[in-house]
């Protein structure tokens, strides 16, 4: 069994509270990448303008080898000093969102 990254995590919390455990498996796996797209967008885009140039260019760096999501999450941690609270703000509105899509 493979463990989930932190992002995977805390959008299946968030999915969950909403009532994505009640679909079937296959509609899990359809919707949850899209999900986690969305998620990952949102969270680059808080985080991106945040960079000094030195951690600029460890993330281009970063972006040219076989990475894992535990090595961008400390990354992240290391270099966006606020990280937890932009997180936290980005995905606001991602839980709005989601809270939409499930409310039919």
């Amino acid at each position: 069994m493979s463990q989930q990254n932190p992002l995977e995590e805390l959008i299946l919390n968030i999915l969950n509270e909403n009532g994505f455990d009640k679909l079937d498996e296959e509609a899990k796996k359809e919707y949850l990448p899209q999900f986690l797209a969305q998620a990952e967008q949102r969270i680059g885009g808080a985080l991106l303008p945040l960079l000094n140039e030195e951690s600029a260019k460890q993330f281009v760096e970063l972006t040219k080898k076989e990475t894992n999501p535990d090595q961008w999450w400390s990354f992240w941690q290391a270099n966006v000093p606020n990280f937890n609270e932009v997180v936290k703000e980005a995905m606001s509105g991602f839980v709005q969102e989601v809270k939409e899509s499930f409310s039919i």
